[in-house]
């Protein structure tokens, strides 16, 4: 469980693939359009990202910025749990690809250890306003020094899956499809929940996969800034709002018996899917998840299922993740990395990307595109009052280092041998002193 992050949770829930296509050419083709100006003199061009295989989004929005700039691109995809090892290793050697993908919790420390280029002459040049992207995105990427360190191009806010089925067959209300309902508490939930559970683990009233998104859902939604503070000087998950939200979600399974013992949630993590299938095949009558979990559902749950908010207690909040690109400092030709990113969030890609209607493009007008079909969710449009509602985990150069510490006792919290407040507050110290750099 210590090494569970919000990529993880995607491994788990199905979101990425695991094949390696790693120096992939994309032939160049005559200009058609579709990749502007083409930034540099250079015809190759080299991108690194992780699971991005033949027949995926971002892949075909990378071979259309190639044709469309008159480009060879060498797609260097890396299996998601070695990314992070080897993306520090190419930056180090002196051979930086023209741009990469970057993993948003780490882009603080990135930018901090200078590897990272400062995007704002770009965005100022092309005319970039703020104002057409969702906020939660668009601001995502401003430092501490106001350098714009990264540009994200999809977002992924948390949401609750619902099986309908289970909902109609144990005579319960569905949540309010409205965001801004004043009902459907935390109370609300561990009620509906009780109702929906079958005994001997028939069903499960719900699962929360234990992961950095609850870390962040739940104790913001209980009136905290979330895993640290927004100055990210303090570790607020072992402060009063933290704690209390984290033994909740803990007490799921310890006391009221509606979730599975989370040993049994943590080894699902080494089965593609698990958690998307528990929902799928009616195991499970609630899922705490991303938006980025719809394809899979909807290519292959057995049961009926939709999208509705987060349960509320001080607020009513969820957590936002970013698929995100950025420009290596070193990058040969940071022209067409521009270029490239530029494209990745413009119109043409978001077509694109928003398909699978699993990951929002950023620009504001891509909600057009995330209406419902014939397939569910029918509640799509659900997924841009999320997002305006999210927020981004706080940040700090020095997360890597901080989760490696808190993260383990979190095990104690969710086999019931230590309450959350005694648990985060034994690593609470050690936690501020990494965050302070001293660690």
């Amino acid at each position: 469980m210590t090494e569970i992050s919000r990529r993880s949770v995607l491994r788990a829930l199905g979101i990425t693939g695991g094949a390696l296509a790693t120096g992939l050419p994309l032939a160049a083709c005559g200009d058609n359009g579709a990749g502007g100006g083409g930034g540099g003199g250079s015809k190759n061009a080299s991108f690194m990202t992780w699971d991005t295989n033949s027949g995926t989004p971002l892949y075909n929005v990378a071979e259309n910025w190639a044709k469309g700039a008159g480009k060879t691109i060498d797609i260097q995809s890396v299996p998601g749990d070695d990314y992070d090892t080897k993306l520090r290793t190419v930056l180090s050697s002196g051979a930086a690809p023209t741009v990469i993908r970057i993993n948003d919790d780490y882009v603080r420390g990135y930018y901090a250890e200078g590897s990272l280029l400062d995007l704002r002459p770009y965005l100022e040049k092309d005319g970039i306003k703020p104002d057409d992207y969702f906020p939660v995105a668009y601001n995502f990427a401003k430092q501490p020094d106001g350098a714009h360190a990264a540009w994200p191009i999809m977002t992924n806010p948390g949401i609750l899956i619902c099986n309908t089925d289970a909902f109609a067959e144990a005579g319960v209300e569905l949540p309010p499809k409205d965001w801004a309902n004043s009902g459907w508490t935390w109370d609300d939930f561990v009620e509906a929940a009780k109702k929906l559970t079958k005994p001997n683990g028939e069903r499960w009233g719900a699962l929360v996969f234990p992961d950095t998104s609850l870390e962040t859902v739940f104790p913001v939604s209980n009136g905290g800034d979330g895993i640290y503070s927004k100055d990210a000087t303090r570790f607020t998950l072992a402060e009063p709002q933290g704690a209390e939200a984290i033994q909740w979600v803990a007490d799921l399974a310890l006391k009221h018996k509606v979730h599975p013992d989370f040993a049994t949630v943590t080894a699902g993590r080494q089965t593609p899917n698990w958690a998307l299938s528990q929902l799928g095949t009616g195991k499970v009558a609630m899922l705490l998840s991303l938006t980025s979990g719809v394809p899979y559902l909807r290519k292959n749950a057995k049961v009926k299922w939709d999208i509705f908010p987060t349960p509320m207690k001080v607020n009513r909040t969820t957590v936002n993740t970013l698929t995100v690109l950025a420009v290596p400092k070193a990058s040969k030709d940071p022209d067409a990395a521009w270029d490239f990113l530029k494209y990745c969030a413009g119109a043409d890609a978001a077509k694109l990307l928003a398909e699978s209607r699993g990951f929002m493009p950023v620009a504001k007008s891509s909600a057009s595109l995330f209406v419902a079909d014939d397939k569910a969710p029918a509640n799509l449009a659900m997924v841009t009052q999320a997002l305006g509602n999210a927020v981004n985990e706080n940040f700090s150069r020095y997360i890597e280092r901080a989760r490696t510490i808190y993260r383990p006792v979190l095990d104690d919290v969710w086999s019931g041998k230590k309450s959350a407040e005694e648990a985060l507050g034994s690593v609470k110290q050690k936690v501020e002193d990494v965050l302070a750099g001293k660690g």
